[in-house]
């Protein structure tokens, strides 16, 4: 798959379908998590039958969430952390090769980061030009 460099009106285009498959995604591993926890308290209680049950269970909700940040990335952006709701996508800002940065919750992308750099050392967009 060929990289695919985002304009900020482009990538703001996909934040209600990014905003959507997030939401999946963090109900779907709270599903997990709650599941494991349940484990946790009561493996050694539990049957063999049980706890097939319950592994069987975790492993279709990973399956599923695999899925979900799998359709992330099939629109050409990065999932980052799925707790914050950070979604990267390629760009190039000021002729070098960067990345917009959303946040779940943003209505519009308001910065951008290096490639090696991350969410904390985020740069307002304002001061740069997207190009």
């Amino acid at each position: 798959m060929k990289l695919r460099y985002f304009s900020i009106e482009e990538a703001e285009a996909l934040i209600p379908t990014l905003t959507s498959i997030l939401q999946a995604a963090q109900e779907t591993k709270s599903m997990i998590e709650k599941k494991v926890e349940q484990w946790r308290k009561s493996h050694k209680k539990m049957s063999i039958v049980d706890e097939t049950v319950v592994r069987g269970q975790v492993d279709f909700l990973a399956s599923q969430l695999e899925t979900q940040l799998g359709e992330i990335a099939e629109l050409g952006a990065t999932p980052k952390d799925l707790d914050l709701g950070l979604v990267d996508f390629p760009a190039r800002i000021d002729g070098h090769e960067a990345y917009l940065c959303w946040k779940m919750g943003e209505e519009k992308i308001k910065h951008w980061h290096g490639l090696t750099e991350g969410y904390a050392k985020r740069k307002s967009i304002k001061k740069r030009k997207n190009g």
